[in-house]
């Protein structure tokens, strides 16, 4: 079968064989990359700034994050083989967190209010702190436990099992810069700034590796899936998934250091900047290495 014909056709055979907690996870996550695409068609509509603390931006990028968040996350316990007991104690929490993140901000939104680090009334504090805080870190606390199982638990392709590992470590990285990111907007927002919330010094964006860190699980296992339809050997495809992970790590490397420096996007000191570049080159070569070897003919396997 041919590679893209594989990564297709994953979503309505992990559909088929899914148990009732998994199809939930699958169903709320479209549906919260549903309520994401609406708000950008609002946006497109109504029109108004993209970026800003009240903005279609918001709901936008975390509808269509936290819903294929969900919709991987459970993919993963699947693969994995959990319990159908497991699915629903890892899975159910993980939907509702996810849910209330996607309608508390979405909700803001509908207000006119900002979402994060918004302290100005009880109600605005009340929903940042459940529906924000909190939200995260049981999301935070499936992830660790998934990740745990991960390490303990192999698929029937290794090259896929190091997808999920690495990947998931990688989201691990980005929830904990995340949660950095929630740290000093708290504490400007204690101090009366409204503006710049989480920038780090003159220019650093910690947006920008945080959404690299968070969807790398879902480069990583795409690649895996990839690779499972193409005339290569097992090991070499777990060699070509550990240097996709390579590169992956040291573009999000990159990107911190970036940041920590106070750097804008695009402002590279040498050092991050030859990270970066090197990084890139080497997702390249995996790229067309993955994409000759789906031109070889299935006898060279």
């Amino acid at each position: 079968m041919a590679p893209l014909t594989v990564l297709l056709r994953e979503p309505a055979a992990a559909w088929r064989r899914a148990g009732a907690p998994w199809r939930s996870a699958y169903a709320v996550g479209s549906a919260l990359m549903i309520v994401g695409l609406a708000h950008g068609v609002a946006w497109l509509v109504v029109g108004g700034p993209w970026e800003g603390p009240v903005s279609f931006r918001k709901p936008f990028s975390f509808g269509l994050s936290f819903g294929l968040a969900t919709i991987t996350l459970a993919w993963i316990a699947d693969r994995l083989d959990l319990s159908r007991r497991a699915g629903w104690w890892l899975l159910l929490p993980l939907v509702l967190a996810d849910t209330s993140e996607v309608v508390w901000v979405s909700l803001q939104r509908a207000r006119g209010v900002p979402s994060h680090f918004n302290l100005d009334t009880p109600l605005d504090s009340g929903l940042y702190t459940v529906m924000g805080g909190l939200a995260v870190m049981v999301t935070a606390s499936v992830v660790v436990a998934l990740t745990v199982l991960a390490f303990r638990r192999r698929t029937d392709d290794p090259a896929l099992t190091l997808a999920f590992r690495a990947g998931l470590l990688i989201l691990l990285v980005a929830m904990v810069g995340g949660g950095a990111m929630i740290g000093v907007g708290n504490s400007r927002a204690a101090a009366g700034q409204t503006t710049d919330m989480v920038r780090w010094g003159a220019a650093g964006n910690m947006k920008v590796t945080h959404a690299i860190g968070m969807h790398g699980i879902q480069v990583l296992a795409g690649l895996a899936l990839w690779l499972s339809a193409v005339p290569l050997v097992a090991a070499t495809r777990v060699r070509v998934v550990r240097i996709a992970v390579a590169g992956y790590c040291g573009m999000l490397l990159a990107g911190t250091l970036q940041w920590l420096d106070g750097r804008g996007p695009g402002q590279f000191g040498w050092f991050d900047g030859a990270l970066w570049l090197a990084s890139v080159v080497t997702l390249a070569c995996v790229a067309v290495t993955a994409l000759r070897a789906a031109r070889r003919p299935l006898a060279a396997a």
